[in-house]
């Protein structure tokens, strides 16, 4: 009997990178999200970096620990303020309360749920399940596991040092260095940030580590000029899954260019971030979520997957079969096929509407004011002084006021 030879791969590309662990069955960013994230498979696990009031580096999704957390329903209700630079809206962040006050037991993380909109909720049974963790403990999760590597995620950290006082760079580069990341050769350690200005600073300071710029979300293509541009301080790029293809009404249009714009430009990419649900793959992948994470591994070729299942992505790895004699249900999607079938099939009001070209990246959206110097230590905004003012207009308008008091109690005993 003949036995035909089937090639399947469980290692090497696309890595499968955690999103805020395994936080498609868990909580962010918690101990029950990381250790189900590796037991699951996850080659990469990632840390969205915060920091405490007392300047304690935790990994939580959001700096708003409303999007994140009960806090609405805890003592710290009260501690709500409007800080423009971060959200436009009223928050409680993380640097309003200490570590103490996040690991109390009256605080509780809670499980996202991106598809909320359509009353798609995630395990009920593990809602407000796990505990916050502290950046040393993810540290130790790292280097102690089967992984070839760990992603950190950092935002708002130009908004921290000039507004806080904390230097979050110096304080990753210590945490890393006390935990022994600094001193090994097996473990990657890549950095993510949206804000060129983070990773030019850690470029500057000649930092050991696998620098990753994160897209805007929605353009469709990359100039030569911006692509220079981020060869100039980061040697991957993180690109939203939706910026490979132009989408209307979940109907796959076409590719967009940008996957060979950075391929051509010699940098790593990775996609994000994949999901189980069936509302979150355009209907060319049959609403399956295997049927797109083999699209991106055949077709488009990413080195890495970031997702909130890993175990999806592992199952993939391990049971896929490639090579010229794979089965036909392991073929790839015909990117646009859906629409041109409806295009010759069904009446033109049945039809997805035409969609404008996405935008292209260029060098002004890359390029960022510079890394600012670390201002003196304050109170956190919103802690005493209005939302969105700083201490010294508080004490401004609080003078101002005693003036005003004491001139109108004086016109009135004259």
């Amino acid at each position: 009997m003949k036995v035909r030879r089937i090639m399947c791969f469980s290692a090497g590309k696309p890595l499968i990178i955690s999103h805020n662990g395994a936080s498609g069955d868990y909580p962010d960013c918690t101990d029950l999200a990381y250790q189900n994230a590796i037991k699951d498979g996850a080659d990469v696990i990632d840390c969205a970096l915060q920091v405490t009031k007392d300047g304690v580096l935790i990994c939580m999704s959001s700096i708003n620990l409303l999007e994140t957390t009960n806090v609405q329903r805890t003592p710290f209700s009260t501690l709500t303020s409007v800080i423009p630079e971060i959200k436009s809206t009223a928050g409680i962040y993380t640097f309003n309360l200490t570590w103490n006050n996040i690991s109390d037991s009256s605080l509780k993380p809670k499980i996202s749920s991106p598809l909320s909109s359509y009353y798609l909720v995630r395990n009920p049974r593990y809602t407000n399940n796990g505990k916050f963790v502290k950046f040393s403990d993810f540290l130790e999760y790292g280097k102690d596991q089967d992984l070839s590597g760990i992603m950190i995620i950092i935002e708002n950290a130009a908004f921290i040092a000039k507004s806080l006082g904390v230097d979050v760079l110096e304080s990753l580069t210590t945490a890393l260095n006390d935990a022994g990341y600094n001193n090994q050769t097996t473990k990657e350690v890549m950095i993510q940030s949206t804000d060129s200005a983070v990773l030019v600073k850690l470029k500057q300071q000649k930092a050991k580590y696998k620098l990753v710029y994160t897209l805007p979300q929605g353009i469709g293509d990359a100039s030569p000029s911006s692509l220079a541009d981020v060869k100039e301080f980061a040697e991957a790029v993180v690109v939203d899954r939706n910026s490979f293809f132009a989408i209307s009404l979940q109907f796959i249009i076409n590719q967009t260019s940008l996957v060979k714009d950075l391929r051509s430009a010699g940098l790593t990419v990775y996609a994000q971030v994949f999901r189980n649900e069936f509302l979150s793959q355009p209907w060319d992948f049959f609403s399956d979520e295997t049927v797109e994470i083999n699209s991106y591994a055949q077709s488009l070729k990413v080195d890495g997957l970031i997702t909130d299942f890993p175990k999806t992505v592992r199952r993939y790895k391990r049971n896929s079969c490639t090579g010229k004699d794979k089965p036909a249900y392991m073929e790839t999607v015909d990117v646009g096929g859906l629409v041109q079938l409806l295009q010759r099939n069904a009446a033109p009001e049945a039809q997805p509407p035409a969609v404008a070209p996405m935008p292209e990246l260029n060098e002004t959206e890359v390029q960022q004011p510079p890394f600012p110097p670390v201002a003196p230590k304050n109170a956190p905004p919103g802690a005493a002084a209005p939302p969105g003012s700083s201490p010294s207009d508080a004490h401004t308008t609080a003078v101002s006021t005693c003036i005003l008091l004491v001139a109108a109690c004086a016109a009135l005993l004259l």
